[in-house]
């Protein structure tokens, strides 16, 4: 039996970061990761959706550069090798990320980790004693309730990162980072892209006036964005998908070649079911030092069930932190009031701390708005991205 002074189950960015925190504070640590180090975040998130994203607004500019006196004729984009190179970018991640941790003295072990106690791990026939466990088994795909969506093979994050022919209709489910990002990469490769989008607004935590600019922003480019969309139906009939949705009220129908979910993400709790964590609709209970009800066992990223969490690479890393920290008898408190988000679509949103209508709910009338319109931005104009602006919320 291998005995640790920390286990981390899940080698995501809150996992992997956790464990290079615990052993630079000289911590003997052991990971447990079923597939690569990085997570959803390295391996079929974040890093490859930029990739890709690089490689699609490469191919834009080409095909739209008019104004910069450029004429491509013959221009095309071929997706097996925006995705080979995409694949590259995360193998060279992934393989920084296991030197990192050797070059830590941190144990990373490979195999699907189950509880056995608090205080211990099977991983395959391997057990693993630890004085303290931390829970880092993230999310998976949300598949919502809606008839016949299952049988149509929606695209997640994970098959849609991985076609290798263009869709030329696609139609998403859900206007949230995942669907807007993915949206607007098929977009800007040749792809008649519509959102559908159950809430008033795509991008529901965000300030409404910066996604009003989105939206336009979007739509100016070609992706179609509905909102007050319900899904109600989706029928595949051969190649093609259909989607019925009401909105507004009125039954309206859209066709495609695929449907992408980008309706968010639920947690992952493979592996410590039987561990008798607390947990609620979101993931595992946990406070704001990352332990679970259980002593001795913490979770931290996309796993736990804190509302006010948002399921982020660097909300993770830093609750690993705050659990390492908490472990090893330091006084460390998670904070939320002040978490940066960044939607990497044309135009980009980025925001932290409070949107407008959140500050005018918290402080009432003496909240004030001061905003920097990019159309007096000479950088802004250089570039040919006049239309955002700065929005800066005081109280």
């Amino acid at each position: 039996m291998a005995t640790y002074d920390i286990a981390i189950l899940g080698g995501g960015p809150g996992g992997y970061v956790a464990a290079l925190h615990a052993a630079v504070k000289g911590a003997k640590v052991a990971l447990v990761e079923r597939d690569r180090v990085g997570g959803i975040c390295v391996t079929v998130g974040c890093i490859p959706s930029k990739a890709l994203l690089d490689s699609s607004h490469a191919y834009w500019l080409t095909t739209h550069g008019e104004d910069h006196g450029i004429h491509v004729d013959g221009a095309r984009f071929e997706l097996p090798k925006a995705v080979a190179r995409k694949d590259r970018v995360v193998a060279q991640l992934v393989s920084g990320v296991e030197a990192l941790l050797k070059g830590r003295k941190a144990d990373l072990i490979k195999g699907e980790g189950t509880f056995v106690s608090p205080t211990q791990l099977r991983v395959g026939g391997q057990t693993i004693d630890a004085k303290a466990l931390i829970v880092a088994t993230g999310s998976k795909v949300g598949t919502p309730p809606i008839k016949g969506l299952a049988e149509a093979k929606p695209l997640d994050n994970v098959s849609a990162l991985a076609l290798t022919e263009i869709p030329k209709r696609l139609i998403v489910i859900g206007g949230g980072a995942i669907g807007l990002e993915l949206g607007t990469f098929f977009s800007e490769i040749g792809s008649d892209v519509t959102v559908l989008e159950m809430l008033p607004q795509p991008i529901a935590y965000a300030d409404a006036e910066l996604v009003r600019l989105l939206v336009r922003g979007l739509e100016q480019r070609g992706v179609k964005v509905r909102t007050n969309a319900k899904v109600t139906e989706v029928k595949r009939n051969g190649p093609i998908v259909a989607v019925s949705a009401e909105i507004d009220g009125k039954q309206e129908s859209f066709e495609g070649e695929h449907v992408l979910l980008g309706a968010g993400r639920v947690a992952n709790l493979s592996g410590v079911e039987q561990a008798g964590l607390t947990t609620n609709r979101l993931g595992i209970t946990v406070d704001d030092r990352m332990r679970t009800n259980i002593p001795g066992v913490w979770a931290i990223g996309d796993c736990i069930g804190d509302p006010r969490a948002p399921k982020l690479a660097h909300v993770a890393s830093t609750q690993g932190e705050v659990a390492v920290d908490t472990i090893l008898g330091e006084n460390a408190v998670m904070d939320y009031d002040v978490v940066p988000n960044v939607v990497y679509t044309h135009p980009e949103i980025a925001q932290v701390g409070l949107t407008e209508a959140q500050a005018k709910e918290k402080y009432s009338a003496d909240v004030k708005a001061a905003r920097y319109s990019f159309r007096a931005s000479g950088r802004a104009l250089a570039l040919g991205e006049g239309d955002g602006l700065t929005k800066i919320i005081t109280a």
